[in-house]
């Protein structure tokens, strides 16, 4: 095995081992890692992280529920250089037949470029409204189900973990009670 992969592991391991112990309820943690979740698909590529610290704030002062910012952040790494092709791809599948019906017919008769022009190949006016809303739409129908999927695996993996941690220190709390006394 490559020596990136291995490091690559390592640091997966640490960011689970990080969001499982950090504190907060696990509706909290859970909260910000669908939150991140949902930011990560929006085609907000560079934003993600402060919009996502920032979101997590601003759903604490309106409605005083804490999310959790560690988890929020992880969230948004779902989307990184290596999977923002394929994330955006979809998005822009999914969004672009609906951003196409509510956006008007574009003109047809626009005379075509030569080979060469490059200018031919940018997108602009309607051609790039369509692909803007195609992907923000697709970003926002593919983070509602990833969001909620992240948030009911997040919740169930630091119940688990926080309950098993609260068995532990019973037991050792126990073992420490039952010790003969010298």
């Amino acid at each position: 095995m490559s020596s990136w992969w291995k490091v690559a592991k390592r640091k997966l391991r640490r960011a689970r081992v990080r969001l499982l112990r950090g504190s907060g309820a696990p509706g909290e943690i859970a909260g910000g890692m669908a939150l991140g979740l949902f930011i990560a698909v929006l085609p907000v590529m560079g934003l993600q992280l402060p919009l996502a610290l920032a979101a997590s704030e601003l759903v604490r002062r309106l409605t005083h529920f804490q999310l959790s910012r560690v988890a929020a952040a992880a969230g948004v790494w779902l989307n990184n250089p290596v999977t923002a092709a394929p994330v955006y791809g979809l998005c822009y599948l999914i969004g672009r037949p609906i951003a196409h019906r509510l956006l008007p017919a574009s003109p047809q008769g626009v005379a075509t470029a030569s080979a060469l022009d490059l200018s031919a190949l940018s997108l602009s006016g309607p051609d790039a409204l369509e692909v803007g809303l195609g992907l923000v739409i697709g970003g926002v129908v593919l983070g509602v189900p990833t969001a909620w999927l992240g948030y009911r695996i997040t919740y169930g993996m630091v119940s688990r973990h926080q309950a098993d941690r609260e068995q532990r220190r019973a037991r050792r709390a126990r073992g420490l009670k039952l010790a003969p006394e010298v």
